[in-house]
């Protein structure tokens, strides 16, 4: 079930999330805009913000959590992520939250006291405004740690000649390091079972979740689902390069490349026939945007917790 809503509401988090750092922010900013400005609408405007930002801290707190399994960042539903999680930042980040929800419960009865007029003392009112600004301010703060802004692919991937990544991923069963002890399946790789390498040289970075040395190589194979487990049917070759920030500073220096050269027919992609994207091409920019959520992580996902190679 989590997977299901994850799919389709886990999305919806990101402009939730903005929607409810707004509003305590602009209900401050009218509270305070009355001590100038005697006018009894912007106490009014304020208390329906307030409750529009309730509204929209439970539907982000909910999503959140939706959207974190959804991406894979951990495996299932808990109030609080583990430390383990994105270097500690979707803990903090989920705290906060949830923190930020449970003071809009009280800014939700100052609401209702303004509407009924009998609203609470001047000072009481900014104070509740400003540690409401100020919490989910720091919520949206810790979520932007770990979120790069969304870019064009052209811009994302690198305008300059790539290298034909697929070519230097040739061979990655003998020359690189499986991170996994088992296939996992992951929701974000179209539901399919996923075994990932890495060079021998980024090996302890990738697993401490630090910045992998340029030239990196991380590559995961893919297999189709058979009845909830691997089949022998490959899916696509999703393989990722390191090169320089200074090239693609948007992505951390990644670039991303995709081979598929027998595509299942019915697939979640709506592939037809054989594939190769190298970086630059558009079709990419779903990793672009999937990767950017993983920044605090040097924009690479990991192995769940309970599947890593010994």
């Amino acid at each position: 079930m989590f997977e299901t809503l994850g799919r389709f509401l886990g999305s919806l988090h990101p402009p939730l999330v903005h929607f409810a750092v707004a509003c305590p922010i602009l209900a401050f900013l009218a509270l305070v805009s009355q001590i100038f400005w005697k006018k009894s609408w912007l106490s009014q405007a304020a208390a329906a913000l307030w409750i529009l930002g309730f509204l929209a801290s439970l539907a982000a707190l909910l999503t959140g959590h939706l959207f974190s399994i959804h991406l894979g960042m951990v495996s299932e539903w808990s109030p609080l992520p583990p430390e383990t999680a994105m270097k500690g930042v979707l803990r903090d980040h989920a705290l906060l939250g949830t923190l930020s929800t449970l003071l809009s419960f009280a800014a939700l009865w100052a609401a209702g006291r303004t509407l009924r007029e009998k609203p609470l003392p001047r000072k009481l009112q900014l104070t509740l405004g400003f540690l409401l600004a100020v919490l989910f301010a720091l919520t949206g703060h810790e979520g932007g740690e770990m979120v790069y802004e969304s870019v064009e692919p052209s811009r994302a991937t690198g305008s300059a000649p790539a290298s034909d990544l697929i070519r230097l991923a040739g061979g990655y069963r003998q020359n690189l390091v499986k991170m996994n002890s088992k296939p996992w399946n992951s929701r974000t790789h179209g539901h399919r079972w996923v075994n990932t390498y890495v060079s021998k040289e980024a090996v302890e970075t990738y697993k401490n979740s630090n910045p992998l040395p340029e030239g990196s190589l991380v590559v995961k194979e893919s297999f189709e689902d058979r009845n909830g487990k691997a089949s022998d049917v490959p899916g696509p070759l999703y393989v990722m390069q390191k090169g320089k920030v200074s090239d693609s500073p948007e992505t951390g220096g990644w670039r991303y490349a995709l081979s598929w050269e027998n595509p299942v027919l019915g697939n979640v992609e709506k592939i037809s026939e054989p594939v190769t994207w190298l970086s630059g091409d558009p079709h990419l920019n779903s990793c672009v945007k999937c990767h950017n959520h993983f920044k605090a992580a040097d924009y690479v996902g990991g192995v769940p917790e309970g599947d890593e190679a010994p």
